[in-house]
């Protein structure tokens, strides 16, 4: 099974690790490929579902705090 976060989950993850950062950002992230984690489906061009993978955002977590 995918595991998959809203993007509020993602936003309490993130922010759980310090980085300030909204639902909505985490959005717009997804939507213009800037964060890898997940994908965004859009309709009449608003995102209409975001999905966040609960792996990927681990292993993005996991990558930035090894570059500290």
């Amino acid at each position: 099974m995918i595991r998959t976060l809203t993007a509020a989950e993602a936003t309490e993850r993130l922010r759980a690790e310090g980085i300030r950062i909204s639902p909505e950002t985490i959005r717009a992230g997804l939507q213009q490929k800037v964060f890898p984690f997940g994908d965004c489906v859009m309709i009449d061009g608003k995102p209409k579902w975001c999905y966040v993978y609960a792996s990927m955002l681990e292993s993005w977590i996991k990558k930035r705090k090894a570059e500290q």
